[in-house]
């Protein structure tokens, strides 16, 4: 199962998070809002602290990643 999300939901998912964060909180913050694709996605991140929002999404697999294979193909 891939773990993607997008930044909007990260972002949605983590505005009430305090930084710094380490990713078990992160993780149970979007839990806590329901977006199990956004959690699965931050379960895929290094279990290090967090000192911004900056540093997860630089961590984070987007739905808009292009390093992600092409399913087609191509």
């Amino acid at each position: 199962m891939s773990a993607y999300t997008t930044r909007e939901r990260l972002r949605a998912s983590l505005n009430e998070v305090d930084f710094p964060a380490g990713k078990d909180e992160l993780v149970r913050a979007a839990q806590e809002r329901g977006d199990e694709d956004t959690a699965r996605a931050l379960r895929a991140i290094p279990p290090v602290d967090y000192a911004n929002l900056a540093e997860v999404e630089a961590s984070v697999r987007f739905d808009d990643d292009t390093t992600r294979a092409d399913p087609s193909g191509r």
